[in-house]
């Protein structure tokens, strides 16, 4: 840790005011970033960067200095995007069970010709069922997948985000592409028989 992170976690520890000020001045931009890589909206990304900084107010106590602030606050601010995602979420699939989360996502399954009715069809009810097998997949898989997949962070950012090691990232979008894919070809398999 440098000195200067060092000097400004022994003043946010001593209740400093001018230190909070520093702190978000500092690392605002970076904050807002992470969450926004995640949450794929500002006024979501806003929030997370405000309840980021009111958990580091709350825990600067618990920051022993074994890793640097910088990567203690990235990490924070990564699991808050997360669990506002989850949230999201929750409260979208609460009002509509079978929507589809990400419109890229599905503006990448569908033609960019205007679909015949029937294929319309088909693509909602593909895109229905891959949102229930990630839904029915370890919340460990499907967040990775849905990080790296869907919100096309790289796979290291995939890694801070979850506070994983890159290769345990690297297996966990592995293992549930392959879930995804077995599900899929099941699923097709049944519709062709």
């Amino acid at each position: 840790m440098s000195a200067t992170e060092q000097d400004l976690v022994s003043r946010l520890q001593a209740s400093d005011p001018a230190a909070y000020e520093e702190l978000i001045e500092d690392y605002a931009d970076m904050v807002f970033r992470v969450a926004y890589r995640v949450l794929r909206n500002e006024q979501d990304a806003e929030d997370a960067m405000q309840e980021t900084f009111l958990t580091v107010y709350r825990r600067i106590g618990q920051f022993r200095g074994e890793a640097k602030f910088s990567s203690w606050l990235y990490r924070i601010a990564a699991n808050t995007a997360l669990d506002l995602l989850r949230m999201r979420n929750r409260k979208q699939d609460a009002q509509e069970p079978l929507a589809v989360e990400d419109d890229e996502a599905e503006s990448l399954l569908v033609d960019e010709v205007a679909p015949l009715p029937e294929d319309a069809l088909t693509t909602r009810e593909t895109l229905a069922h891959i949102h229930s097998i990630l839904a029915g997949m370890s919340p460990k898989l499907s967040e990775a997948f849905v990080l790296y997949e869907i919100q096309g962070l790289s796979m290291q950012e995939t890694a801070d985000a979850l506070g994983i090691s890159l290769s345990a990232a690297k297996v966990r979008v592995h293992r549930a592409r392959l879930l995804l894919q077995k599900e899929l070809t099941q699923c097709l398999s049944e519709v062709e028989a």
